[in-house]
């Protein structure tokens, strides 16, 4: 097995070890976090922060590396530490539960992870470091770009496309051929109607076409 890095160890986290666990395709050397104190997880100790990272790449000659840490409001955090992954050399897979239904022809950028009871259905595309989390549904034909968080049995249905940095919150559902933009928040539960433009933050029914919540 080869080995695998994990940069955060919150709540995230602890869902990326158990799936990395039932693949049984990465041996986890540790984590990479900024704390005050000594903590671990399953027996994965805290090896260091993020300065460390090239030490880890270069002497200790860990090639995977995995981001688990969660959106935590927006996606800054997560790009940053990417870009900074990608500069050192690390190579980041594609984490997948085995308990996720992905059609054979869907399309999955590095850094994405796909958790559990997840479906992801036929010619969907999914960006890099998604997070595609427990029981979310991709219908066919969707698109999910590029740092893009849809949480928790949300449903994107069919045709739709979720932007870059944009989050679908818990139990929210898109309906068909939806475009939402990047940068967008959709609340926990709502039901996403219409088109959303970039940057905007919507709940509840979201069907005007001016972007009006009713």
């Amino acid at each position: 097995m080869e080995n695998i890095v994990l940069i955060g160890i919150g709540g995230h986290a602890k869902g990326i070890v158990d799936t990395i666990e039932k693949q049984n395709k990465y041996h986890i050397v540790g984590f990479v976090d900024k704390i005050s104190e000594p903590k671990k997880y399953k027996g994965y100790e805290v090896i260091g922060d993020d300065a460390d990272l090239e030490t880890i790449f270069s002497r200790d000659r860990v090639k995977k590396a995995f981001i688990s840490i969660g959106y935590m409001g927006n996606s800054r955090v997560r790009a940053e530490l990417y870009e900074k992954l990608k500069r050192i050399g690390y190579q980041l897979p594609v984490i997948i539960d085995p308990t996720a239904a992905v059609a054979e022809n869907v399309y999955i950028e590095e850094g994405t992870f796909i958790g559990k009871n997840v479906v992801v259905n036929a010619d969907a595309k999914i960006g890099r470091m998604c997070i595609i989390n427990d029981g979310a549904i991709i219908e066919h034909d969707c698109s999910v770009e590029d740092f893009a968080h849809v949480a928790v049995g949300a449903v994107v249905c069919g045709m739709s496309r979720i932007g870059e940095q944009s989050f679908v919150g818990a139990n929210a559902t898109v309906i068909q051929c939806v475009d939402v933009g990047n940068c967008v928040t959709i609340g926990a539960g709502s039901v996403v109607l219409s088109d959303v433009k970039d940057n905007y933050t919507v709940y509840g029914i979201w069907k005007k076409s001016d972007c009006e919540v009713v």
